[in-house]
């Protein structure tokens, strides 16, 4: 109960999320008209060689995955305390009715001690989830950048509901989502921190 009752009452990681988000698409509005001032005082013969042009574009890109990132983790947060509250009202109508509620207080503690990335699975509803915890799903490669880390890069994916996601991949699953720019593609995931995680890539069809 002290888990259930912690997910209530404790708030401040859904307006965290929440701050974030918001401070990204800010961000994305900002870089967006920085982009389009930028190309308008440029000639359109040289705006694919301008190096501020590309630099602001970059950044653009990372806001989005940042904003992709943090929506997925504030809808996550806001499942997790929506359950809690229907779990809430249903321990107190048992009490109330006399019942025993340790079985249910039980299942409370487990479902609430597991990860809480474990929500954000609605955010890729055509995706399957495997016995391991891996998911799989079809998406379209939108664009692609090198990550902050040495072999690592990082994918502008749209799934299909329409929703977009940062997708990081290395090795051979890197290797596939840079060869697939503007492709369908099917990949195998799990859940991170500021995104999915590519386990394994290939065309899809």
């Amino acid at each position: 109960m002290q888990k259930l009752m912690g997910v209530l009452i404790n708030t401040a990681e859904i307006e965290t999320a929440a701050h974030r988000a918001y401070a990204s698409r800010c961000r994305i509005y900002d870089l967006d008209a920085k982009i389009k001032a930028l190309e308008a005082a440029i000639p359109p013969n040289q705006r694919t060689s301008s190096p501020e042009l590309a630099k602001l574009r970059e950044e653009l890109n990372q806001a989005r995955a940042e904003y992709a990132a943090s929506e997925a983790k504030l809808e996550a947060l806001k499942a997790r305390h929506t359950g809690a509250v229907a779990l809430a009202n249903l321990l107190a109508a048992m009490v109330q009715a006399g019942k025993d509620t340790q079985a249910l207080e039980a299942v409370v503690e487990k479902a609430l001690g597991g990860e809480q990335a474990q929500p954000d699975q609605k955010a890729q509803p055509d995706g399957q989830t495997a016995v391991d915890g891996t998911e799989t799903g079809t998406f379209k490669v939108l664009e692609l950048r090198q990550g902050k880390n040495q072999g690592v890069v990082r994918a502008w994916c749209e799934g299909a509901d329409g929703r977009k996601v940062a997708v990081f991949a290395k090795n051979g699953a890197g290797q596939a989502l840079a060869g697939a720019v503007g492709k369908m593609v099917e990949i195998k995931y799990r859940q991170g921190d500021r995104g999915l995680i590519a386990l394994g890539v290939r065309l899809a069809g």
